[in-house]
């Protein structure tokens, strides 16, 4: 099969199917998928392209081409067998966002039917009837249902999209967040203070095949117009670049750490912000890596080895103990819904629900109580998180303040206003939006202790 002149054989298409019955039954996640589908099995560079593609494309787009499939056939979609609606999704994907031909499209079908003979007449006609319809749907009313229209066209839950017109109170600006969730976003790699410049840094991709351009805001960042083999490269294997968003990148430089200090990262994970925290102090002072997971804390300390980060300490989080008031400033990336990374991970827009959101405010409340000790006189503490939502930031930390009068805030851009004051909210908190900086949905709120 061809997809725009390039040979894709079915069995990408057949993998596309099996990934998306993994991610919506079994709730498992496309990266990891992916990873082990390409490590195991030899696909070409145009093949992996479109598996990617489909996949990805599909999750994003998933209530409007759920709703396309409904208007075209008479069954209703809760009781169609999954792999015969994941078959539809991949057949209606194919047809209204790639502009492959009708004939491809419907022997497509046909050949993904091969399991399923005895439904194969109805996938056909579905398809038939979704090629010959697509540019004549009837959406929801943009400004009668603007709830509705958003979710459906835009494929949101329709919870979230209720949540955040509230929040935001302006349709237009929640349908540009919702649209800007749907596209892909860019490779954004950050330079390795420790081992190199950015432009020397430019060059030296240009150098292997891979060209880029400066970040808009980040003076450390590079978004990199190719993505395949990136990891393959010397400037990865020499430690001078790690692949971090552009609003991960800032909300590390909201901390203001500066050579000489006593950093702990309270959540650290597989150790981004570490790794950052411990370039902008030039290897000086230390960098205190708590994190619960020890497979993260190993992954982290080989990431550091590479970069050549050696103020790293990685510790678990029952030697929280001996750092009580030692802080000239604690970072808290809390464990979050990750409202702000959909473009990334569009899967956990499906499976994410309201007691979710309910149970991560409480557990980042006590997270906060818990690190916010670290901080010494005069030290900083900031709570930062991938997520647009309330409950789950402004609501945590005027909670925090209330509770704890020996901290205040300080607006991110007394930080560095060139840099911060672009994300500055009328609040003082820092934020970044996919739809205004193209960049994930960070949140920030710096706080000093008397």
């Amino acid at each position: 099969m061809k997809n725009n002149s390039i040979f894709i054989r079915q069995k990408a298409y057949f993998v596309i199917l099996q990934l998306l019955d993994s991610v919506i039954a079994g709730k498992k996640y496309p990266d990891m998928l992916l990873g082990g589908i390409f490590k195991n099995e030899t696909f070409s560079s145009a093949e992996k392209a479109t598996i990617v593609e489909f996949t990805y494309g599909i999750l994003r787009h998933r209530g409007r081409i759920d709703y396309i499939i409904g208007h075209a056939s008479r069954a209703s979609l809760p009781d169609i067998d999954l792999n015969i609606l994941n078959i539809l999704r991949i057949c209606t994907y194919q047809a209204v966002f790639t502009g492959a031909s009708a004939t491809a499209v419907i022997n497509n079908a046909t050949a993904l039917c091969v399991d399923e003979k005895r439904l194969e007449g109805f996938v056909k006609r579905t398809v038939e009837g979704i090629i010959k319809n697509k540019d004549e749907v009837i959406f929801p009313d943009k400004e009668k249902a603007p709830l509705e229209y958003i979710s459906v066209y835009h494929s949101h839950p329709t919870w979230i999209v209720e949540k955040w017109l509230k929040e935001f109170h302006e349709q237009g600006v929640v349908e540009a967040l919702c649209a800007a969730n749907n596209h892909e976003p860019p490779l954004t790699i950050r330079a390795n203070p420790l081992k190199i410049k950015r432009e020397s840094l430019r060059e030296s991709l240009d150098r292997e095949g891979y060209t880029s351009s400066p970040t808009s805001f980040s003076p450390f960042g590079l978004v990199v117009d190719k993505k395949e083999d990136i990891f393959k490269t010397d400037a990865f294997a020499n430690g001078d670049f790690e692949v971090q968003d552009e609003g991960s990148q800032l909300i590390t430089l909201v901390t203001g750490a500066k050579p000489g200090e006593f950093v702990v990262d309270a959540c650290a994970g597989n150790g981004g912000k570490s790794l950052f925290l411990s370039g902008l102090m030039k290897n000086k002072g230390a960098v205190i890596a708590f994190e619960t997971s020890a497979s993260k804390l190993a992954n982290l300390r080989r990431r550091a080895a590479r970069a050549g980060a050696l103020n790293i300490r990685t510790v678990e989080t029952d030697m929280l103990g001996e750092y009580k008031s030692r802080a000239d400033c604690v970072l808290i990336d809390a464990p979050c819904s990750g409202m702000g990374v959909f473009r990334r991970n569009p899967d956990s827009k499906w499976r994410l629900t309201q007691e979710d959101i309910r149970e991560l405010s409480a557990k980042q409340k006590e997270i906060l109580r818990e690190y916010s000790s670290l901080v010494k006189p005069g030290g900083r503490l900031v709570y930062a998180t991938c997520t647009i939502s309330r409950e789950e930031n402004e609501e945590v930390v005027r909670g925090f303040l209330e509770e704890n009068m020996d901290f205040y805030m300080v607006p991110a851009s007394e930080m560095n206003h060139e840099i911060f004051g672009k994300f500055t909210t009328e609040e003082g908190f820092f934020r970044s939006l996919p739809h205004i900086h193209n960049t994930d949905g960070f949140f920030g709120a710096v706080m000093r202790r008397n």
